[in-house]
């Protein structure tokens, strides 16, 4: 198909409007990162200075520019802004030292992260949850996370058999189901009527049912009335092991390795390629290690567990804990956690415990 007719001094134009984006530190095509890149910012400004009248015309230019004259923009001449030590335009002055970062885009976005619950019948008590909804509703969040294990979902534990005397104790699918559903209007009740968007990144615990339907294909599906049960409450579900992205951020239950492994707690912020916020291992840590180049190295965040206060599970109660239990707020914007707290359990239950309000 013949392109419309373009002057090669406008294609020029359009190809240096790009080039000084790169030089300004906007990003080159085909380059991973965060913020705008420089073909998107040079067209917005060509809007802005009339001309052209809308993005689609000035990518349109830049295929002429290439099709009927082969111009391209030189992309070696990105410098990050990490290495612009004054504002483009000014007058030459000694070199600084210290660097500054653009201005992020759009807006902040409050997150309450809600870490493993472990929710089960043999925890009848769901007043927790109720305090964490009425946290989520007093911060007045953009979203809830939930990064997994919201349930325990024992009745398909593998680790006793249901022939031993602790394997008799384990409850049925349909009790872990009712209790799950009693946490949820506890948590609803404490939201009232602040209506945050919610979601869930499957942890271990639930995918036990999905592992159970693996070996059990006798047509009834589990997992999906798990997912059904979430869904009923206004969660939508990641699946276990992968990522949910929110402005760049990444929510997993816990990080895999190459061989779709968990990682190891100490190799979590060593493999991260952006900031990570995750559950699992039941700790309240930020972790950053760097990374080479010119870019922000990323922190992983962990979010603790959100049992009660002071609860350490069994397998793991016999000497002195990392466990912490809680909620976490993040502020995340373009890209990165900006803020992070973590408040304990039992601060919670001081805030808003009903019974100790009586």
């Amino acid at each position: 198909m013949p392109q419309p007719p373009l002057s090669r001094a406008v294609a020029e134009e359009t190809i240096a409007r790009i080039e000084d984006k790169l030089r300004e530190g906007f990003r080159p095509q085909g380059l991973h990162g965060n913020g705008p890149a420089a073909i998107a910012v040079a067209g917005e400004q060509a809007i802005r200075d009339g001309f052209v009248g809308s993005a689609g015309a000035f990518q349109t230019r830049l295929r002429i520019a290439k099709d009927n004259y082969g111009l391209e923009p030189d992309w070696t001449l990105y410098r990050p802004r990490h290495y612009q030590h004054r504002p483009p335009g000014l007058p030459a002055m000694p070199s600084q030292d210290h660097v500054t970062e653009a201005a992020p885009e759009g807006r902040p976005v409050k997150v309450c992260v809600i870490g493993d619950a472990h929710d089960s019948p043999h925890l009848p008590n769901k007043d927790r949850f109720y305090w964490l909804g009425r946290f989520a509703a007093d911060h007045r969040v953009d979203w809830v996370v939930s990064v997994g294990d919201w349930m325990s979902m024992d009745c398909f534990s593998t680790h006793h058999d249901r022939a031993t005397f602790e394997g008799f104790a384990k409850p049925t699918f349909e009790q872990d189901l009712a209790s799950f559903h009693a946490s949820q209007r506890e948590f609803q009740r404490g939201l009232g009527d602040w209506k945050p968007r919610k979601r869930i990144t499957f942890g271990n615990h639930e995918h036990r049912a999905w592992k159970y339907d693996n070996l059990h294909p006798d047509g009834m599906s589990h997992s999906q009335m798990v997912e059904e049960a979430f869904l009923q409450w206004g969660w939508k579900g990641t699946p276990y092991g992968e990522y949910w992205f929110l402005q760049g951020v990444g929510f997993t239950h816990i990080p895999f390795n190459g061989r779709g492994k968990p990682l190891a707690q100490g190799q979590h912020a060593n493999k991260a390629l952006v900031d990570t916020i995750h559950g699992d291992d039941h700790r309240a840590t930020q972790i950053t290690d760097h990374k080479s180049g010119p870019f922000r190295s990323p922190t992983v965040y962990s979010a603790a567990t959100a049992l009660p206060p002071g609860f350490i599970e069994g397998y793991a109660n016999k000497g002195g804990s990392t466990w912490r239990q809680g909620v976490c707020l993040a502020t995340i914007w373009d890209g990165y956690v900006r803020e992070w707290s973590f408040t304990e359990m039992v601060l919670l239950r001081e805030r808003y415990s009903e019974r100790l309000a009586a």
